[in-house]
């Protein structure tokens, strides 16, 4: 990890998966967050961003949550909550095709 600017704090990453979202949680863990992603359909792509927070020696979780449920997105929360203690800092990277909405 690169700096403790974080050290203490936990995040919630929405899209946490891939492009974007997967680089802010790599960034938010690399400065000291415990960090939770949320993912669709990208369950792989999920364990592969938390297995290299992890293997810099950060803590990272990966949960299934649909944002267009909010009954799954709060459990999100809650799982965050639950395996952190705590939440702190909320980035919303997941995106919404119009065509499912």
């Amino acid at each position: 990890m690169s700096s403790n600017q974080l050290g203490g704090k936990a995040a919630l990453v929405t899209g946490g998966s891939r492009g974007i979202g997967a680089a802010i949680a790599r960034r938010l863990a690399a400065d000291g967050a415990s960090v939770a992603l949320t993912y669709v359909h990208g369950e792989e792509q999920a364990r592969s961003v938390v297995a290299e927070i992890e293997a810099k020696g950060g803590r990272a979780i990966a949960i299934k949550a649909d944002n267009r449920d909010a009954v799954a997105i709060d459990k999100a929360v809650d799982d965050a909550v639950t395996a952190f203690g705590r939440l702190d800092i909320l980035v919303n990277s997941a995106g919404i095709w119009r065509a499912a909405l």
